[in-house]
């Protein structure tokens, strides 16, 4: 008889450490999370735009020398890269040379 008691209790004992353990995991999964998005290189780079000051056009994009600035290059490097077979996408707008965030981080991830 007092095995089958020592056995009981040795059962209750382990019930109760997984009941616990359960109650633990339930306050955790029950807790609130801060929702904290995924930033990408372009929003990276849109906040880097607001940190420094840098225009944004209404079709996002900025100026060769603030893509420049963003990019860490000089503006020379950027007419270069134009110039070669594996250019970075810009628009012109008049005579101006302008390029989309969304272009300027696929070099970024690159």
């Amino acid at each position: 008889m007092t095995t089958a008691l020592n056995r009981l209790d040795h059962e209750i004992s382990e019930t109760r450490r997984h009941l616990a353990a359960l109650l633990e995991l339930r306050d955790e999964l029950a807790a609130p999370t801060r929702y904290e998005p995924q930033i990408g290189a372009a929003g990276l780079l849109r906040q880097a735009c607001i940190d420094l000051a840098i225009p944004i056009g209404v079709d996002d994009t900025v100026s060769e020398a603030d893509a420049a600035r963003l990019l860490g290059r000089s503006k020379l490097t950027l007419r270069n890269r134009r110039l070669t077979d594996n250019p970075i996408p810009f628009v012109r707008s008049g005579s101006r040379v302008m390029y989309r965030l969304s272009d300027l981080a696929r070099i970024v991830d690159e």
